[in-house]
């Protein structure tokens, strides 16, 4: 179903914030129009981003977390409100923003998608402890994920106890730390395979797994596939999103 962009005829002013990103999706939560703030956190050109997903260009264990609330959004077909939530920046780090999305829908009042806008929780507040400390476990994380980083490590750097650590993991996250960690590991793992030119088994170490086997098969778990496979889909993302693009153009 097309998304009449018509409605956003003002959607370059959305470019002239600097910091607050705004996204326009379909009824599937692909990106039908995104500005450029949105565009420099996923770290692709605008027309690439179009036609893909969350999941296509930012961590998995964040982009889930957008995906079940845009799932929940077309579900319920409310407005999610002043949401806080952890988003990547162009420099890969992690922080906390605010976001809100609204039901989108055509003069017949039929619904046909989503949009919304997000911003750093800064520049809305005082940032909570306990957002600090969230953020400050996922760059972490992630920062130490080639060195075998456990839950328990995760835990001293927070200053929490190993139950404290689960449920604040648990809340904001709707996962498990260890969960979490494995998540991190297999995002790094698909965006080497999809981005350098390093062989499996130095990837595999990239992320933090001490033997082949092991790595092959979480990968296997976690997409269905072995790593070898995944070297060749790049480009199908990016076509994708090349032929979504004209055909949103087109429809104008």
């Amino acid at each position: 179903m097309n998304v009449d962009l018509n409605a956003f005829a003002d959607r370059s002013l959305w470019d002239q914030l600097d910091e607050t990103a705004f996204w326009v999706k379909d009824l599937e939560g692909r990106f039908v129009w995104v500005n450029l703030t949105l565009a420099e956190q996923a770290q692709a050109p605008r027309a690439a981003v179009l036609g893909t997903r969350d999941s296509d260009w930012f961590l998995n264990e964040l982009a889930s977390v957008y995906m079940e609330d845009d799932a929940t959004l077309i579900k319920e077909q409310r407005p999610m409100l002043n949401k806080a939530e952890l988003v990547m920046s162009p420099d890969g780090g992690v922080g906390w923003h605010v976001t809100s999305k609204y039901p989108h829908y055509d003069h017949s009042g039929q619904l046909i998608g989503s949009y919304g806008m997000s911003r750093p929780m800064e520049a809305v507040g005082v940032l909570p402890p306990q957002y600090s400390d969230l953020s400050r476990i996922v760059s972490h994380a992630r920062r130490e994920i080639a060195r075998g980083v456990t839950v328990k490590a995760l835990a001293k750097v927070a200053h929490m106890s190993l139950s404290t650590l689960e449920r604040t993991v648990r809340r904001h996250l709707r996962i498990t730390p260890q969960e979490l960690l494995q998540r991190i590991r297999m995002n790094r793992a698909r965006h080497l395979l999809t981005a350098s030119s390093l062989k499996i088994g130095e990837i595999a170490l990239e992320c933090g797994y001490e033997s082949f086997s092991a790595f092959s098969r979480a990968f296997r778990k976690a997409y269905g596939c072995a790593p070898g496979k995944m070297r060749g889909l790049s480009p199908q993302i990016l076509d994708r999103a090349g032929e979504t693009t004209q055909k949103y153009e087109d429809s104008l």
